[in-house]
């Protein structure tokens, strides 16, 4: 349950963040957020206590500043006299604060006032219901915005496939290198690719273990070690098509443009060795029956896991593996967890008005990412100028034989190379923001109509509808208790408020949320 405290507004802690090292090294940042805040309270009278800086991302919670800036609060907490605690924190605007939903949960219970002065925002456990739900989809959707620059990045990833260049760490016997266009590329190493030829064409042969090629091939200079793991990375290696020219990436072959260490045809023996070695104790299950719900919910009880029985050919009851000794909990029909997840699905619908509500709320909080995104744009921009009139002044100097044309050659590379980078970071961000509002409206849309979606579908869409909305379920005395995927939570206890509310012709500022669970 929130902690609800007397305010004392002479008092605060101020926070800054950045979200990367290189925006630290600039200098621009955390300067500019602290002077920012230092006015700010001296206009506003405020004596600032502490000061907590994060240089690191906020996309994965648990950062150092922010840790001891909820330590402190919670010391606060415990201070019988109300007029000596500090409940307030002065912060740039929300994205410098939280960009993950349990940070903001965090800071939620504690029961802080939160001054965002760039907004030009207060919220405290006081603030008006409509102010705290605004609040709320705007940290929503920066989690949102953040997950989107992402896939911006995987996207990246699949256009280099696409092209026949392998996008990540090249395997064992190769080398990542910059190519002539400055994107990365892959050559065979010329210590190890040797080596690893030799463990096709042995293990080809068919007769030698793989066991044997992997031992022979660490004693001829392959980098792994006996303790450890290496017989997963020679038979991961074996059976691995990059070797030959092709790869698979996201469950697709291409051709790469690389250079194969072994021909196809090699490649193709070493595979007929290993179903033959294989064959004997390969079994295909006969007659094996799809279970929607098999291996999913946790038995509430001991900790195993439920499977799926067929009884008299048409019945699917679920009962616990019992794999940890004899367990009490009885056998459940399959239409009863349907219902059950049917019932708790439904607590993701919300009224058509509370949906315009979020929409709205969606387009405000898409303005704020808007700067964001043209805040970072500029900054990498800022950079790739910088790096730019750095290559501008060395060259004059060059041809004045202030420098030699090697060290030229050389510093040009690297920021050429650093521009590049520079460059697909501000088409990253330029595409992660275009679909903001339409995969906002989806994703609220989607909570909306998941039970009615459910009870529709078949048994193997019921269970990837519930993969993507549900992370851990459990089933004990006939109750089936679930964690719902973020959004989805939130999703949940504004559905639970919006229920028990009148919102209908309601005015915003009426808008009551202040019965949220927590």
């Amino acid at each position: 349950m929130r902690r609800q405290f007397s305010p004392n507004p002479s008092t605060a802690v101020m926070y800054a963040r950045v979200s990367s090292d290189e925006q630290e090294k600039e200098g621009f940042s955390i300067p500019a957020q602290q002077k920012l805040l230092r006015g700010y309270a001296a206009e506003e009278g405020i004596d600032i206590v502490e000061e907590y800086v994060d240089v690191e991302t906020a996309k994965a919670a648990g950062r150092t500043g922010f840790n001891a800036m909820v330590e402190f609060f919670e010391k606060q907490a415990k201070i019988k006299d109300e007029e000596r605690r500090c409940i307030t924190i002065l912060v740039e605007k929300t994205d410098r604060l939280y960009r993950n939903l349990k940070d903001y949960v965090t800071l939620d219970e504690l029961g802080v006032n939160i001054h965002f002065v760039k907004e030009n925002v207060v919220l405290s456990p006081n603030s008006h219901s409509s102010e705290r739900f605004m609040h709320g989809i705007k940290v929503l959707m920066a989690r949102q915005y953040v997950d989107n620059l992402s896939e911006e990045v995987k996207k990246g990833m699949l256009e280099k496939a696409e092209q026949g260049i392998w996008p990540s760490k090249a395997p064992i016997g190769y080398l990542n290198v910059d190519g002539p266009n400055g994107k990365k590329v892959v050559i065979p190493d010329p210590e190890v690719g040797p080596i690893i030829k030799r463990m096709f064409e042995r293990y080809a042969a068919g007769n030698m273990s793989m066991e044997d090629v992997g031992l022979l091939a660490m004693e001829e200079g392959l980098p792994l070690k006996r303790e450890g793991n290496y017989r997963a990375v020679v038979q991961y290696t074996l059976k691995n098509r990059f070797y030959y020219g092709d790869f698979i990436y996201k469950k697709k072959l291409y051709k790469g443009i690389h250079e194969g260490l072994v021909s196809r045809e090699c490649w193709d023996k070493v595979q007929e060795v290993r179903a033959e070695r294989k064959a004997a104790k390969l079994r295909k299950p006969k007659n094996r029956k799809s279970f929607a719900f098999a291996r999913m919910i946790a038995c509430g009880h001991c900790g195993c896991s439920l499977v799926g029985a067929l009884k008299k050919g048409k019945y699917i009851y679920y009962h616990c593996t019992h794999y940890r000794g004899k367990c009490d909990e009885p056998y459940v029909r399959e239409e009863v967890l349907e219902e059950k997840f049917t019932e708790i699905l439904r607590t993701l619908h919300f009224d058509e008005e509370v949906l315009d509500w979020m929409r709205l709320a969606l387009r405000e909080s898409q303005a704020d990412e808007q700067r964001y995104r043209e805040e970072a744009v500029k900054r990498l921009r800022s950079e790739y100028d910088k790096l730019q009139k750095r290559i501008d002044t060395m060259y004059v100097d060059k041809l004045d034989g202030r420098i030699d044309a090697a060290f030229f050659d050389q510093k040009q590379q690297e920021w050429r190379e650093e521009q590049g980078r520079l460059t697909d970071s501000i088409a990253e961000h330029q595409k992660a923001n275009e679909s903001y509002i339409a995969e906002g409206i989806m994703l609220m849309e989607l909570a909306n109509r998941a039970a009615d979606l459910f009870e529709k579908q078949p048994a193997s869409e019921k269970r990837r509808l519930l993969d993507f909305v549900l992370s851990n379920s459990s089933w004990a005395n006939g109750e089936l208790s679930v964690e719902f995927r973020q959004p989805f939570g939130m999703i949940a206890d504004m559905a639970a408020v919006s229920a028990t509310e009148e919102v209908v012709g309601t005015a915003p500022d009426d808008l009551c949320l202040e019965k949220l669970p927590r």
